[in-house]
């Protein structure tokens, strides 16, 4: 018994250690999102489901950040989000709320950010950035309604890749010249 309350405050300390540790080189801050255009839950509480959707845009946003070269950092703030189609209470099944999704029902983003390169200096700065996926119902790829925001995510990796990673190697071939 002595051996499996020794290992649970192992895995417990190596838990707290790495939650507490921030290593990312991503930081997300989020900017009145009880005033966002969209982040209304189908059912249940409205501030649970802003806690969820915050956790899970914080971690995908921590997830592209590991694309980032060595030493770069993102520093975001996020304004308003919108996700993928809308919470109608003319669609009910029961006592909730669906989530009607389509073309006409976007998702979109605005954001400030600020890109760090290894030595602090800023490579690329940025306030009201819309990010938006009109041609998001065609997207390829067979898993990608399977995941929950999968279209925002999808949205957010095409900005990353076309906005973001391309200014890092630009930063790079400046400090190698």
């Amino acid at each position: 018994m002595n051996k499996i309350k020794i290992l649970l405050l192992a895995v417990f300390a190596f838990q707290l250690q790495a939650a507490t540790n921030d290593s990312s080189n991503v930081k997300v801050s989020w900017q009145n999102p009880e005033k966002f255009s969209d982040i209304r839950p189908s059912n249940g509480s409205k501030k649970a489901y802003q806690k969820q959707v915050i956790e899970s845009f914080d971690k995908i946003l921590g997830g592209l950040g590991e694309k980032l070269p060595a030493g770069y950092r993102l520093e975001l703030t996020i304004t308003d989000l919108d996700l993928a189609g809308d919470v109608n209470p003319l669609y009910r099944m029961g006592n909730n709320d669906v989530r009607v999704v389509k073309d006409i029902y976007f998702p979109k983003m605005q954001l400030n950010y600020v890109l760090l390169d290894p030595s602090n200096q800023v490579v690329d700065k940025a306030n009201d950035v819309k990010i938006k996926d009109m041609g998001f119902m065609m997207a390829s790829g067979s898993t990608i309604h399977s995941r929950q925001f999968s279209y925002e995510t999808e949205m957010l990796e095409k900005w990353f890749k076309k906005d973001i990673l391309p200014k890092t190697a630009a930063a790079s071939e400046h400090t190698n010249q």
